[in-house]
Parts: structure tokens; C-alpha cells; sequence
């Protein structure tokens, strides 16, 4: 199934958790993105992801203002 791009800003919500949650249980590729100065709140999407068996890099953005996670499924 196709990517999706979930935007957690500008802060880390129960509802963007949520979100992020029904789009782990439909897909095999996530890309998140977190604002720079959330990125200390990311081990609870990080669990997320390891729960529903993907595995992701993070990579901060070329104007260090958003923190992002590309996540896949793993095989």
C-alpha cells in the first residue's frame, strides 16, 4: 500500500498518536514528521512503531526545524 506522511506538530497529541496508530494498521510505509523541539517526546511514537513491527530512521530536516521518521514494515 501507498505512504503516508503524518505531521505530529506542532506538538505530540494523544490524537495525532491516534492517527498515527490507525496508519501503522493499514500501511507498510509511514513517514512522521515532528517539530525540532518535540523530538525529546519521540520515544512514544518510536514504541509505537516498534509494537506494530516497523523499523525507522530518523533524519532531522535541512533547516533543523522538523525532526522526521521514515518507518517500514519489517519483513
Amino acid at each position: 500500500m501507498a505512504k503516508i506522511t503524518i505531521h505530529l506538530e506542532p506538538v505530540i497529541t494523544g490524537q495525532g498518536l491516534a492517527q498515527l496508530q490507525s496508519a501503522l494498521a493499514e500501511r507498510d510505509e509511514v513517514h512522521i514528521i515532528i517539530e525540532a523541539a518535540d523530538a525529546h517526546q519521540a520515544g512514544k511514537v518510536m514504541k509505537l512503531l516498534r509494537d506494530y513491527g516497523f523499523d525507522y530512521q530518523p533524519r532531522g530536516s535541512h533547516d533543523g526545524r522538523r525532526y522526521h521518521l521514515v518507518a517500514r514494515r519489517k519483513s
